[in-house]
């Protein structure tokens, strides 16, 4: 075996740690690059970071705004919590002390739901007190709002609000302690033949029902509550659809003018050195800012032409769409159109979207292709517009899909896009009037 060297020449795609960084900035959203480039702030002393929020955040955001909070609450805002507001209640009553610590023990022992999942047993291990005492303390805690809180169940819970109601909810109750199982399954005929009462009857004590809260903590179970603002906003400009970027809610680079005279001086050559390392990566971020600018726009763009019906006469008009066709049109690759719509918002004539709700695969529509959302929207429609007394059955959707929107799908479809849209099925749609 003869051995040689020689020498060969190949091409090949290095990914640089800027590469890589301009396409980790290309999947932030506008809060996510914030937060990205104060990090980058604390490195490089020639960048300060320019946010402004303010004027785009509501006047109740404004109040909570400091120069500390780095733009946060656009997004964020702190709450009060299920536990804070029963405390805060319970401070107001005049109770003995050992009542006051029980009933504060089972405050911070409820659940997400506000219920009280321990069994009396435990309790009274853990606290080392009588049945009577728990009793009398949990009794007092269902007396807090919101009402149900501290119930150990869905049933007790609405049991509670029930009676707290200032109506005649003897027959509602009833419903509830002895026939729950037949209510959760929507099962009126029983339930009125049960109760002797006529199903009109009983459908005024099931619409009474369905105002109560099943889970009374759910509603503070959150400590933040998050502010989605648009990337980028779709306006009728002179006849024509046009993509502007939210420039309201996009961090801005700029580089102190402190260190220029160090840059462009005489100085020690280490320092020199270091601040053009630095210099060089503020040109960087810059440029991956516009990169990612013109990207997002060059996209939302190819996007508007390709869903100009929905833009033109609302969602029920999708077209089917995918990754592949944005890319091939803008020569990118499928995975940059993805980082692009990923966590961005854009603010259309019918609400807001997300980018990534415009990307559907469909069915095909008299040989166009519809996006499936279209069609759950037409599903909608008709079950919005149906007579509760006689609610449409699947079949009947699919028949009507056909012959008012030229939709040709199964009726398994139809069941999966209700279940989608959380419709429930015709015979637990229907009322009684």
């Amino acid at each position: 075996m003869e051995m040689n060297l020689m020498q060969k020449q190949s091409l090949k795609l290095a990914m640089t740690q800027e590469l890589r960084q301009a396409i980790t900035m290309l999947q932030f959203n506008a809060q996510e690059l914030t937060d990205f480039l104060f990090e980058q702030s604390l490195e490089n002393p020639l960048i300060e970071v320019e946010t402004p929020y303010n004027d785009y955040t509501s006047s109740k955001v404004k109040q909570q705004t400091t120069s500390s909070g780095q733009g946060m609450e656009l997004y964020t805002r702190r709450t009060e919590t299920l536990q804070e507001e029963l405390v805060s209640q319970l401070n107001e009553l005049r109770i003995d002390n050992e009542e006051y610590k029980i009933i504060k023990y089972l405050i911070y022992n409820l659940d997400k739901n506000g219920f009280l999942m321990e069994s009396d047993e435990e309790l009274i291990h853990e606290l080392n007190i009588s049945f009577v005492q728990l009793q009398i303390c949990i009794e007092t805690l269902q007396r807090f709002e919101p009402s149900g809180v501290g119930a150990r169940s869905v049933k007790e819970c609405l049991l509670i609000q029930l009676n707290g109601l200032e109506v005649d909810t003897t027959i509602a109750k009833q419903v509830i302690k002895d026939y729950f199982d037949l209510f959760v399954n929507k099962n009126w005929k029983e339930i009125a033949k049960k109760l002797k009462i006529s199903l009109p009857d009983l459908q005024k004590e099931i619409d009474l029902i369905l105002t109560l809260q099943p889970r009374p903590g759910l509603n503070y179970f959150q400590d933040q509550v998050n502010y989605v603002a648009p990337d980028l906003t779709v306006e009728k400009i002179g006849g024509e659809f046009v993509v502007l970027i939210n420039d309201k809610i996009m961090p801005r680079l700029r580089v102190l003018n402190e260190y220029s005279s160090i840059l462009n001086g005489q100085h020690e050559k280490e320092v020199s050195t270091y601040l053009k390392d630095k210099n060089t990566q503020v040109n960087w971020l810059m440029k991956s800012l516009e990169e990612r600018k013109s990207t997002m726009l060059a996209v939302m763009n190819c996007i508007l032409r390709k869903q100009i019906a929905f833009f033109e006469k609302g969602p029920a008009n999708l077209k089917t769409l995918t990754l592949k066709e944005i890319a091939e049109e803008l020569s990118l690759h499928e995975s940059t159109i993805s980082r692009t719509c990923k966590n961005k918002y854009v603010q259309t004539p019918f609400g807001l979207y997300e980018m990534k709700k415009f990307f559907h695969q469909g069915v095909n529509v008299d040989g166009e292709e519809l996006a499936s959302t279209s069609v759950q929207v037409f599903i909608k429609q008709l079950v919005d517009g149906e007579n509760k007394e006689k609610p449409l059955s699947d079949q009947k959707l699919v028949e009507l899909l056909a012959e008012k929107h030229g939709v040709e799908i199964s009726r398994r479809t139809v069941a999966k896009y209700r279940d989608i849209l959380r419709i429930p099925g015709s015979s637990k749609r229907k009322r009684f009037s």
